[in-house]
């Protein structure tokens, strides 16, 4: 597994580039998958990789941090049209 080797926790402007990329190549990925399967499905599936990611590459005390995090965040919904 790559991971970042900057202690300061700042992207440089190479890896906010790249971030970006992936991040983008992910989303289309999930909004194809959402074409032949239902979106709770599709994200219920990234949200299950993305924890067992996080899982094997943080600490306990991160992953227990993060967790909460999440649970607490309040998040908008994209505007997308739906096809149901």
């Amino acid at each position: 597994m790559t991971q970042l080797k900057k202690t300061d926790k700042v992207l440089s402007m190479k890896e906010d580039i790249k971030l970006r990329e992936l991040h983008e190549d992910v989303f289309k990925k999930a909004l194809k998958l959402s074409e032949n399967y239902p979106q709770q499905m599709v994200a219920a599936t990234y949200m299950a990789i993305a924890m067992r990611l996080y899982r094997t590459a943080l600490a306990e005390s991160e992953y227990a941090r993060l967790m909460s995090y999440i649970m607490e965040t309040d998040v908008k919904p994209f505007s997308i049209p739906t096809i149901h």
